[in-house]
């Protein structure tokens, strides 16, 4: 006689039976959390882009090297990763909206879709969308089922992109950290780091390689329990980068239940576009534009004409990344002409450092007065500055912060009064002479301004 199955304990039983009812519960309330998620995120994502944009503005204009590309991945990443999760979460917002029209004409019209009623449909047309189209309960069904996979691919490319972001600023400041003794700090830290993240992906994708080397071993009968553990020996230390649990359980999931091709096609151009979406906001922000028919006032037109970037009561929140010199307005009516150069670290440091020999090991080190006459030396070498064709000394500007702007940067004042009345061009040349291409290209930069002195108010009581 088979002896019976051992009964498991009463307490155990009844902690299984109470966990399934639970899941039960929250399964018949699926759509309803995450219509809740989805609309909460949905428009908080859509308003995030603009403040992380500012935010990488203002700090951009500091930095240099290392903490610039680690500002620009941010941002990357950030907006990225908002854009794409906002239009998932309105595409399943969507979904679950045509869905619950759907529940709706079911509970108003139980019979569903009344083939014989259908005006112009014929027994051509009419077989065809049977088969197509189905009833309402299966449209329901399909709706709900479409609904579930956007919500949870979306939630898997949020968690990989956070994933991403995180384990990329990590690796970057590692390998900052490791490249500080070499000459070309920046150069060694872009190698290190494309080199960690290469052994890093070889790491990883050893444990498949094993996988295919003892299936192939086991299907000719040669047991292989070696590579079996050395394999989950890999596997183990690969979780201890890689969060298998959190992503695998939703990954594998989808991929196991999807075609294969398209699930691939959707997460890998979900994790594209988010890595995309950034480049449209830089995009954006350094033209008046994305799209134009400009072709007789071009770019090249304005950028020697008149660029509201150049005159502090023209800059608008489009100009942040606009780092250039700057006036106060487009008309002077008093004798001196204010003059602002900003110091942007991405453009000037690894000339100054080629110029001022003054500088210890790149940096200035001098106090207090000698401090700012090493920086305006420094500065004022890499620019030239004319007014109407007549060279403009810098010998009288000085270094300042202007909290106004956000900005470091020489500053000092033009004599004008002598001009006439009328339109007249300032011309600031940075790095004269260094070419047409690469990051130490000469860069040019026309700011046209009018001088309108005032006009003395006649005697009272003259004709």
């Amino acid at each position: 006689m088979t002896p019976a199955a051992p009964t498991p304990p009463v307490h155990e039983a009844a902690q299984a039976q109470a966990s399934r009812v639970a899941f039960e519960r929250l399964r018949q309330r699926t759509d309803e959390l995450e219509l809740l998620v989805s609309g909460l995120f949905a428009f908080t994502l859509l308003a995030l882009p603009g403040p992380i944009f500012d935010a990488y503005a203002r700090a951009s204009v500091h930095v240099e090297g290392l903490f610039e590309r680690i500002l620009l991945f941010g941002l990357q990443m950030a907006v990225g990763m908002a854009y794409a999760l906002a239009f998932a979460f309105i595409a399943h917002l969507a979904i679950r909206a045509y869905w619950v029209g759907l529940v709706g004409l079911k509970s108003t019209f139980p019979a569903g879709i009344r083939w014989e009623r259908v005006p112009l449909i014929g027994p051509v047309t009419r077989p065809f969308y049977q088969r197509e189209v189905g009833d309402v309960s299966q449209a329901i069904d399909r709706a709900d089922r479409a609904a579930s996979i956007v919500f949870a691919m979306t939630t898997l490319i949020a968690v990989v992109l956070l994933y991403i972001g995180a384990l990329s600023v990590a690796g970057l400041l590692l390998s900052g950290l490791i490249a500080r003794p070499f000459a070309d700090h920046d150069r060694a830290t872009l190698v290190i780091f494309l080199g960690g993240y290469s052994l890093l992906a070889v790491f990883a994708s050893t444990p498949m390689l094993l996988d295919r080397i003892v299936a192939r071993r086991e299907a000719r009968g040669q047991p292989s329990p070696g590579l079996r553990a050395l394999g989950e020996r890999l596997l183990r230390l690969v979780g201890w980068v890689v969060p298998q649990r959190l992503i695998y359980a939703v990954q594998y999931t989808l991929q196991s239940n999807l075609p294969g091709r398209r699930f691939m096609a959707v997460y890998f151009g979900g994790l594209l576009l988010a890595s995309t979406a950034s480049a449209w906001m830089l995009v954006g922000s350094s033209r008046l534009t994305l799209v134009d028919s400009y072709t007789v006032l071009t770019t090249d037109a304005v950028e020697h004409g008149l660029l509201g970037a150049h005159y502090e009561s023209m800059r608008g929140h489009d100009d942040q990344l606009s780092v250039v010199p700057m006036v106060p307005s487009d008309r002077v009516v008093d004798s001196h002409l204010r003059l602002f150069i900003p110091y942007l670290p991405k453009r000037d440091n690894p000339l100054a450092r080629q110029r001022c020999g003054a500088l210890v090991a790149g940096h200035n080190a001098a106090r207090d007065g000698a401090a700012a006459r090493l920086g305006h030396a420094c500065l004022a070498g890499l620019w030239s500055v004319s007014l109407d064709g007549t060279p403009v000394p810098l010998d009288e500007f000085i270094p300042a912060e202007r909290r106004d702007l956000g900005m470091r940067g020489l500053m000092g004042y033009i004599e004008v009064a002598g001009l006439r009345p009328g339109l007249h061009r300032l011309a600031l040349v940075w790095n004269a002479g260094g070419g047409d291409s690469g990051p130490l290209r000469q860069r040019e930069y026309v700011i046209p301004f009018w001088f309108t002195p005032a006009v003395p108010a006649p005697p009272v009581g003259a004709p």
